[in-house]
């Protein structure tokens, strides 16, 4: 008898589970249904994506090696200029770095577009100039008559050089390449999760953006 009670009740919870499948069906969205179930939508994707693009900041610069001379001297009048004046030669040897900031990324700039997913870049622009004092040098150095060699000849050397590495690199056209590089990552990043069709839009280097503090 014992037995016999059981069948109905495990058959009356059989019923109730069916029918509270069939409502929660009815009643979640089929987002996220389909999230639950493991198959996640170009939404969720595009989140997973925003999250993991923002984590490639570091893998989309671009660097360019230099190893320029550049002359500095005393402004002075060319008659105290052989008394007291200074001049100098020196190789710069340095580095530009340039990229997009994709942890400047936000939701909004990632929407779906009639199937498409389409993802806004930051613009590209200057992260560094760099200076190797290792192998950059003085070439060649003279003094007037009376003058001593001046540390701030040197230091304005250096600044000069610095200015020319970074004019070097945008004529070279630099933000272009990290421009192209950070496209190229975050496609082939996108479609790596499954996101056949994306579109990448990018953003124009901004002309009135700070330089670097190692760039000036």
């Amino acid at each position: 008898m014992k037995a016999l009670t059981r069948i109905p009740a495990i058959l009356l919870l059989l019923a109730v589970g069916i029918i509270l499948g069939l409502l929660l069906g009815q009643l979640l969205p089929r987002d996220l249904l389909s999230m639950i179930s493991g198959g996640g939508t170009l939404g969720s994707r595009a989140t997973v994506i925003l999250e993991r693009v923002q984590a490639l900041a570091q893998l989309t610069t671009i660097r360019y090696n230099y190893s320029l001379m550049v002359t500095s001297s005393r402004d002075m009048p060319p008659l105290l200029a052989g008394l007291y004046g200074e001049s100098l030669s020196f190789v710069a040897v340095g580095h530009v770095t340039a990229g997009v900031d994709l942890a400047l990324l936000q939701a909004k700039d990632i929407v779906e577009q009639n199937g498409i997913l389409v993802i806004t870049l930051p613009p590209p622009a200057l992260q560094d100039c760099f200076l190797d004092e290792q192998q950059s040098y003085v070439v060649r150095r003279d003094t007037g008559l009376f003058a001593n060699p001046s540390p701030a000849l040197d230091n304005e050397a250096r600044r000069f050089a610095i200015q020319q590495l970074r004019a070097a690199a945008l004529e070279a056209d630099i933000l272009a390449s990290a421009q192209q590089q950070a496209v190229t990552a975050v496609t082939q990043l996108a479609q790596a999760f499954g996101q056949a069709q994306v579109q990448l839009n990018s953003t124009p280097p901004d002309p009135n953006a700070p330089l670097p503090l190692t760039c000036g």
